[in-house]
């Protein structure tokens, strides 16, 4: 490495530019002061030199100014050889008054031909006509004798001398700089120690921090204040940084474990469990292995977390995931999708057999009795099995598969497990492709409004129009509500729907008023999800305000579970329905879970009694008091009874005898167009006596 970049390097350290600014200080000041001091001499030396030569000049004139009036140039040079005594002297010419030299003296070691003596007077008189004769070392001086200037005296002194001591004087600051510049290293060295050396040791702490991370590490503080303080915030800023670390870690492994475990049970959630399924099918595929993926639904989960309260139902799922964690293997992985929902992947299962004996035994894992806030319960699930590779080679399709087994062990009456098949698959497909048809009805236009009458038992008038939607698929036909309202449910779709069936009725409805086809009133369902996340109010009062449709001809029926998820939300909303003027009736009543209590405290109109309680009523005694136990709850509590289900006349004499009640069911009419019912109005055909009394005409949708 060459002096040249051994200097740039170090001069790019804190400590080499110190050491080069303050050698570079002194060396500035010292300069400027042998530079002043050499000035000063040389002005000095001129000013002494020129006074001395004016007053040796004056006393070599005022001797030779007699001699030179009688024009003794002997004489006058015989009184210049006393100049020998000082060399300092070079030259000194007396002139004439005509300016000619009378006499002269030249110090012996200088030329004295007459050209070099004329050569030399030439440049005397050239410097001191000069503008800076009074810098220069000859004087001139006149020889005056009574008065009268008789000549010049022109004396020059010789400036080497004045060199010579110019250059001693020079030579001494040199030795004086050279001297300070070892002492200015020297002083910058231990300014280096003070402040350099302290700020160095930051900085290697400050680097060994970088590297190795470990914010424990501390700056030594220094004595000095400035210094001290700045290793005292380094050490802060080192604790901060630490404390922030800490904290940032434990937010990364918070946000880790929310991201893939469920924050209730504790279990892996649908993230992780897809990344570990897809990780297992890997090396599954490698070693030609079976793997096994059950899905696990609780049964009737909801209608614990209605009757006991979701902290009772987060209390079972705590306890359902340690049971079936307690039953899973290291090397398998059960996790919580959500809800109630659960899936295991079985790792080096053998057959389906095998993996239908782990289902079996997690099965009766659940059905022992639960014990949860001093309650007693019994929970059953349904599973569903899918094994890789027949029934999928992914995650995403083995989890399908495993959901459409559980679906069907669903169907079967629930507390079952089922294997997936390809008959299932096919089922699967089917319902997946009716999913999608179904998200393309709405904008094609699909769903049409049917609508069946009510009939009040007392005076045999129609009371007024259920809407019912139905499904008119261009390919299938008439799809049944049983088949695509769960779907629009499970999907989200029943609040777009609902939301259309809303507008669609009260528009039809002002549509038979302007026509004037009085129909009474029109009910129209509200789905529990609806219900729940609409604004229904809004909804209500903006389809009322397009419609134009008086809010005495519109009830909204609400199922019991709707009411029941947030009984006091609930209250509040059906009270603003009803200021303004809604009709409400609770759909399906008795299916549900709620209480006397909650039921005396709602602001409804009506209950409409579910046909599971009629379908028996005129064979079963024991179903006719219950029946008749809805009936006089509902009276106490001034309440409205529809009954629906109505299909023979047996059920219709039954009812016949309780004239404060209205009826629904295909005995009197079944869900028909709205074109088919302006006809039957128009007809007026609408009585007490059936329409068709054979039942069977019209098959139960």
């Amino acid at each position: 490495m060459t002096w040249s970049k051994r200097i740039f390097r170090f001069s790019h350290t804190l400590l080499g530019q110190q050491r080069l600014a303050i050698m570079l200080v002194c060396t500035i000041v010292l300069c400027i002061s042998l530079g002043s001091s050499m000035i000063y001499e040389y002005i000095s030396f001129t000013h002494d030199s020129r006074t001395r030569l004016g007053a040796l000049a004056d006393i070599i004139a005022a001797e030779v100014s007699a001699a030179l009036v009688f024009g003794d140039n002997t004489a006058i040079e015989k009184s210049l050889q006393s100049l020998n005594a000082d060399p300092s002297i070079t030259y000194l010419i007396v002139l004439n008054d005509q300016g000619k030299v009378a006499a002269q003296y030249v110090r012996q070691d200088l030329p004295q031909k007459p050209s070099d003596i004329e050569q030399r007077l030439a440049q005397i008189r050239k410097r001191i006509n000069t503008s800076i004769h009074k810098f220069s070392l000859e004087v001139s001086r006149p020889i005056i004798h009574d008065g009268e200037q008789l000549g010049i005296i022109l004396l020059e002194l010789d400036s080497s001398l004045f060199l010579k001591k110019l250059l001693v004087s020079f030579g001494i600051g040199i030795v004086i700089l050279l001297f300070s510049m070892v002492g200015s290293y020297l002083l910058s060295r231990r300014l280096g120690q003070i402040v350099t050396y302290p700020l160095l040791s930051l900085t290697n702490i400050m680097e060994e921090v970088t590297s190795t991370k470990d914010y424990r590490l501390r700056a030594e503080v220094s004595d000095i204040t400035e210094l001290a303080r700045l290793a005292e915030g380094f050490n802060e800023m080192l604790v901060e940084i630490s404390n922030r670390d800490d904290a940032l870690l434990e937010r990364q492994e918070r946000l880790h474990r929310q991201a893939n475990y469920d924050t209730l049970t504790g279990l892996p959630n649908r993230t992780l469990f897809n990344d570990r399924l897809a990780q297992a099918l890997r090396r599954a595929e490698r070693t030609k292995e079976t793997l096994a993926v059950l899905f696990i639904d609780l049964d009737d989960f909801k209608l614990i977390n209605d009757a006991h309260g979701h902290r009772v139902g987060d209390l079972l799922l705590e306890e359902v995931s340690r049971r079936l964690n307690k039953d899973t293997r290291a090397d398998d992985t059960l996790a919580r999708l959500g809800g109630d929902e659960f899936t295991i992947f079985l790792q080096g299962v053998k057959s389906a057999e095998n993996a239908l004996q782990v289902a079996r035994k997690l099965l009766n894992a659940l059905l022992n009795v639960f014990l949860l806030d001093d309650k007693q319960m019994y929970v059953s699930a349904s599973f569903g099995i899918a094994l890789f590779p027949d029934h999928g080679n992914s995650a995403e399709v083995l989890l399908k598969s495993a959901d459409a087994a559980m679906y069907v062990a669903k169907q079967k009456g629930k507390n079952y497990i089922e294997l997936f098949t390809h008959a299932l698959y096919y089922k699967a497909s089917e319902r997946l492709s009716l999913q999608g048809d179904l998200h393309r009805a709405l904008e094609n236009g699909e769903f049409v409004l049917h609508y069946q009458p009510r009939v009040n038992l007392q005076n045999g008038d129609m009371s007024g129009v259920e809407a019912l939607v139905r499904w008119q698929h261009p390919e299938r036909g008439l799809v049944s509500p049983l088949t695509f309202i769960p779907l629009a449910e499970e999907t989200g779709l029943i609040m777009e729907l609902g939301e259309w069936v809303l507008k669609e009725a009260c528009r039809q409805m002002q549509h038979w008023h302007r026509k004037g086809i009085l129909v009474p009133r029109v009910s129209v369902n509200v789905s529990p999800l609806q219900f729940r996340r609409q604004n229904i109010v809004e909804l209500v009062k903006s389809t009322l305000t397009s419609t134009g449709l008086s809010v005495r001809s519109l009830e909204l029926e609400i199922t019991e579970s709707a009411l029941m998820d947030d009984i006091n939300q609930a209250i509040e909303t059906l009270k603003q329905l009803q200021q303004l003027g809604v009709h409400i009736s609770i759909d399906d009543f008795g299916t549900g879970y709620s209480s006397l209590s909650h039921l005396r405290s709602l602001p409804v109109n009506t209950l409409k009694v579910d046909r599971s309680f009629v379908m028996n009523a005129h064979i079963s005694d024991e179903d006719a008091q219950i029946l008749e136990a809805i009936f006089a709850m509902a009276h106490s509590l001034n309440l409205e009874i529809v009954v629906e289900g109505i299909e023979c006349e047996e059920q219709h004499n039954l009812l016949r005898m309780k004239t404060s009640c209205e009826v629904q069911g295909y005995y009197y009419a079944r869900p028909m167009p709205a074109a088919d019912l302006e006809v039957l109005l128009f007809e007026q055909t609408m009585t007490v006596a059936p329409r068709n009394p054979d039942p069977g005409v019209f098959p139960i949708l």
